[in-house]
C-alpha cells in the first residue's frame, strides 16, 4: 500500500493548487453573475455592480486557464468538447457561454459619455442579464458535481458537496460585490452625489444581509456534511471526517474555515462599520479559498478490493534476494 501512497501524494503536490483555485474563482465568478443579474432583475441599476461583473469575467478566465492547465496539454482540452459524455465538457461550455454573456452586459454600462452606438439595444442586455443567471447558478452547481460524481473517493461522492461549494458561492460573490459596488463605471451614471451614494448604501445592505443568511446556511451545511461523513459507514470517508474534526486538519477547520472564515464575519456584519465592510468580506473570501483546499486535499481513495493485499505482497526493497550478489574475489 505505501508504493499507491507515495504515488498518490507525488501526483497531489502537482494537481492540488491549480483544481482548487479553478474551483474557487469559477464559483466566485458564477456566482458575482448569478448574483449581479438577480440584483439587476430587481433593481435595474446594474451599473453599480457593474465592476464586479467585469472582475466575475477575469475570474472565470483564469479558472479556464488553470483547468487547461492541470489537464496537462492544451491539445487534451480540446478533446473535450469533442466527448459527448464527459462532465468536464459541460463545465468548459459553461464558462465560455458565461465569460460571453457577462462581457457583453458590462458593455452596456461604459460611461454614457462614450456614446456607444449599441447603448440603445437595451434586449441585448436583458438577454445577457438572463443567461448570467442561468450559466452562473450552472457554473456554481458544477463545482461541486465536478468532484461529487468520483466514486472512488468517497469523502466527495456525496449530494451534500454541490450544495455545500453553491452556497459557498454565493456567499463569496456577494462578499466580493458588496466591496466592489459603486466603483467605477457606476459613478458616471448618476451625476448627484447623495442619490448615487442612496443607491450603492442600499445594494451593499442588501448584499450584507444576504451574505449573513449565507453565512448561516453554509456553517449548518457544512457541519452536517462533515459530522454525517463522520457517521457514515464508509471507514475511508469516515477517516476523512475524523481528520477534519479531530486529527490534522482539526485546527483549519474548527478555527480557520468555521470560525475565521464563517463566524467572524458574521458577527462583523452585525456590527457594521468599516469592520463589516472591508474586513468581513475579505474573510469570507479567505474561507472560501481555505474551503476548496481543505476539501481537494482530502482526496483520500477507497481502494479497490484486494489492492491493499497485492501491495502488501510486494518487496519493500531490502529483502536479502534483492540485494546484490557480490564475488568473493
Amino acid at each position: 500500500m505505501s508504493h499507491a501512497m507515495d504515488n498518490n501524494k507525488l501526483e497531489k503536490h502537482y494537481w492540488i493548487w491549480p483544481i482548487a483555485w479553478y474551483l474557487f474563482l469559477g464559483g466566485l465568478g458564477g456566482g458575482i453573475l448569478f448574483a449581479a443579474g438577480v440584483m439587476e432583475l430587481l433593481f435595474h441599476q446594474g451599473y453599480v455592480l457593474a465592476l464586479g461583473v467585469l472582475a466575475a469575467v477575469v475570474f472565470l478566465g483564469v479558472g479556464s486557464f488553470l483547468l487547461v492547465f492541470e489537464l496537462g496539454q492544451p491539445t487534451v482540452f480540446l478533446r473535450v468538447f469533442l466527448s459527448g459524455t464527459a462532465i468536464i465538457k459541460y463545465g468548459a461550455c459553461l464558462l465560455i457561454l458565461a465569460m460571453v454573456a457577462g462581457l457583453l452586459w458590462f458593455l452596456f454600462y461604459l460611461p454614457p459619455d462614450w456614446n456607444l452606438f449599441w447603448y440603445g439595444w437595451t434586449w441585448i442586455r436583458e438577454v445577457c442579464m438572463v443567461c448570467m443567471i442561468i450559466f452562473g447558478l450552472g457554473i456554481m452547481v458544477y463545482t461541486g458535481v465536478l468532484l461529487s460524481t468520483m466514486k472512488s473517493k468517497p469523502f466527495w461522492n456525496t449530494p451534500a458537496l454541490p450544495v455545500l461549494f453553491t452556497v459557498s458561492a454565493l456567499s463569496t460573490a456577494t462578499a466580493f460585490l458588496a466591496m466592489s459596488a459603486g466603483i467605477w463605471p457606476a459613478a458616471t451614471f448618476v451625476p448627484v452625489f447623495e442619490l448615487f451614494n442612496h443607491q450603492v448604501t442600499h445594494h451593499v445592505e442588501i448584499l450584507h444581509l444576504c451574505d449573513r443568511v449565507l453565512i448561516i446556511a453554509e456553517i449548518v451545511i457544512l457541519l452536517v456534511y462533515v459530522i454525517g461523513t463522520y457517521a457514515s459507514g464508509n471507514t475511508t470517508a469516515k477517516a476523512v471526517a475524523k481528520e477534519w474534526i479531530s486529527g490534522s486538519k482539526a485546527v483549519l477547520f474548527w478555527a480557520g474555515m468555521l470560525c475565521i472564515g464563517l463566524i467572524v464575519p458574521f458577527l462583523l456584519y452585525q456590527m457594521g462599520g468599516a469592520a463589516g465592510a472591508f474586513v468581513a468580506p475579505v474573510l469570507v473570501l479567505a474561507g472560501g479559498v481555505l474551503l476548496r483546499f481543505m476539501v481537494v486535499y482530502s482526496d483520500k481513495r477507497r481502494p479497490i478490493p484486494g489492492e491493499e493485499r497485492f501491495y502488501a505482497r510486494l518487496p519493500k526493497g531490502d529483502e536479502d534476494f534483492l540485494k546484490p550478489w557480490k564475488a568473493p574475489y
